[in-house]
């Protein structure tokens, strides 16, 4: 893959500069390219990179049009078409709702709109499942109260909540979804989801620990050749039951790859995307989770690991890139350090992990959520650290003088 330097003069815009954001700033950025992070809140955390010079703009679900207005200013100053990558569903929304105005000033690569709007919306992301013959839990669709009666003993528990849209559910609950024991708990958790107008679905749990998740990442060409493959397993998740990876390896697993491949090549898929699986311990089927049209939040992780994905498609829009990228490092650890102590904390209540065992799965990680030694600011002026960053040694000290080893079982 050809390398470029500080005489390349097409910039990045980078749409939405949380942990995502920041992952795509520090991997194009060190490659001389010039970087703006956009964003709708002031204090997003990537905004203080040292690789990007940040532009607040209006909230692209709220305020489109004057987004748009706003991106279309930006670009006009600079003389060239300028690379958008967008790193959460709002703005993929966004791009894709605004297209035929945007390709007037910026180069993108997304799926087709039909697609977007099936892979932002989870409903159609499991139903384009079933037509492909890609494995899934068992999920319904309920649309009232007495819909959920109906499936309410057809499902296996426990169950779980999830939303069509997250973007739009995070504005509500702040969390992926809810997970229900029983009947009474389901028909009592979508009162809450129906009064709010939110669409849902309930599916039965995939059962397993939280090594069974595995994250395939692809960039695909606009010819739909595959020109990048990544392939990740998660080690911890907070919330640990639902939630986001803290503690991620690189791994192979071609059985989990193929799956991924089989659909985004059914679909149509153009660009970059990830889709997450996990192997049932019932049936020891990898089922899909989920499917994320955009830079994922450890896209980072695949840099260290050997595969650019931003620079890949950067090269690719740009037309300079000459070969593909399907083998990277194996073991590259991505560690976010408060979210992965929560987790720590969830499972030592449960005995499933001793300090010295968490210390040693994370010592020596390659690249982290926030932190890097040559960007360093992003972590300090991160909110969800403070003071809680500079705690955390001193809680894990008090611990170990106790001589709690968290037993576990």
């Amino acid at each position: 893959m050809k390398g470029i330097g500080s005489k390349n003069t097409v910039s990045a815009f980078i749409l939405n500069m949380d942990c995502n954001g920041l992952g795509v700033a520090r991997s194009v950025g060190r490659e001389g390219i010039l970087v703006v992070g956009v964003d709708h809140r002031s204090d997003a955390v990537g905004l203080r990179s040292r690789f990007c010079r940040p532009i607040v703009v209006p909230h692209p679900s709220d305020e489109p049009d004057r987004l748009l207005g706003a991106l279309v200013d930006a670009a006009r100053t600079l003389g060239h078409k300028p690379i958008l990558f967008p790193t959460s569903d709002a703005f993929v929304l966004f791009i894709s709702r605004y297209r035929a105005q945007l390709a007037e000033f910026f180069l993108f690569a997304i799926p087709p709109e039909k697609v977007v709007e099936a892979l932002v919306n989870k409903r159609l992301q499991y139903e384009e499942a079933v037509r492909l013959d890609v494995p899934i839990a068992k999920t319904f669709y309920p649309r009232s109260l007495a819909e959920v009666e109906q499936i309410s003993g057809q499902l296996e528990y426990p169950a779980f909540i999830k939303p069509y849209y997250s973007h739009l559910w995070q504005q509500h609950f702040g969390n992926k979804g809810f997970l229900v024991k029983n009947a009474a708990e389901l028909n009592s958790r979508f009162v809450d989801v129906l009064d709010l107008g939110l669409d849902a679905m309930v599916q039965s749990v995939i059962l397993g620990p939280n090594t069974n998740h595995f994250k395939v990442c692809t960039y695909v060409g606009s010819d739909g050749e595959v020109m990048a493959l990544f392939t990740t397993q998660k080690i911890r998740q907070y919330p640990t039951d639902f939630g986001v990876g803290t503690l991620m390896k690189s791994v192979r697993n071609p059985e989990v790859a193929e799956l991924g491949l089989k659909f985004f090549r059914g679909i149509g898929y153009r660009g970059i995307g990830s889709i997450e699986f996990k192997r049932d311990e019932r049936d020891g089927r990898y089922k899909m989770i989920e499917l994320n049209p955009r830079l994922w939040q450890q896209n980072i992780q695949a840099t260290y690991a050997g595969i650019n994905f931003p620079l890949i498609q950067y090269l690719d829009l740009t037309g300079t890139l000459d070969s593909t990228q399907t083998t990277f490092k194996e073991g590259v650890r991505w560690f976010d350090a408060i979210q992965d102590f929560q987790a720590f904390w969830s499972y030592r209540k449960r005995g499933q992990i001793a300090i010295a065992e968490w210390f040693r799965s994370w010592w020596g990680s390659d690249c982290y959520a926030y932190f890097a030694w040559d960007d360093p600011i992003p972590a300090w002026r991160n909110s969800r650290y403070g003071l809680k960053y500079l705690n955390l040694p001193l809680y894990l000290l008090r611990n170990l003088l106790k001589g709690d080893s968290g037993k576990q079982r």
